[in-house]
């Protein structure tokens, strides 16, 4: 018995052997880093305004990158808050942008009715949190820039980014 179990080790050795060669690395592979729990850079967060204490426009300018980089926004979150009840007519306001590919803008509606004062409408398209990054211009400082100003409404911006290649 214990001539097969010697015979039966000596076999599964001999078999293995060459497989477990075969799975080491020649040379040592390259370093792996990581920042962060998903790997991003770190990530910078910034907002201009306040829920009705002004009316005077917002502008949020984002720092300049520096070198060939690029800031990608991972959340960004435009409203405008009542102060006043708005006119019927007020129709359609957009929050702007300059240093983003494409110069989007982003409409606020301010038809139907809004109470006056605690009435917060985000911008289409500035919900929050972004499932796909926007990237701006490669060195670029961009900005958001709400719309004119009115005294019936204040303006708030709020955005998350990043920096990369």
């Amino acid at each position: 018995m214990k001539r097969i179990l010697g015979v039966a080790l000596a076999f599964v050795l001999l078999v293995a052997s060459p497989l477990a060669v075969l799975a080491q690395q020649n040379s040592p592979g390259a370093a792996v880093t990581q920042t962060g729990a998903t790997g991003l850079a770190a990530q910078t967060c910034l907002t201009q305004g306040t829920a009705g204490s002004t009316s005077a426009q917002q502008t949020l300018t984002v720092p300049s990158p520096g070198g060939g980089n690029s800031i990608y926004f991972d959340y960004l979150l435009a409203t405008l808050n009542t102060i006043a009840t708005p006119a019927s007519s007020a129709g359609v306001l957009m929050f702007t942008s300059t240093n983003i590919a494409g110069t989007p803008t982003w409409p606020t509606s301010m038809f139907g009715s809004i109470v006056s004062g605690g009435a917060s409408i985000p911008a289409s398209g500035l919900p929050g949190p972004l499932a796909i990054p926007i990237k701006a211009l490669a060195g670029a400082s961009p900005t958001i820039v709400g719309p004119t100003g009115n005294a019936t409404y204040g303006q708030t911006i709020t955005a998350c980014w990043h920096a990369a290649p």
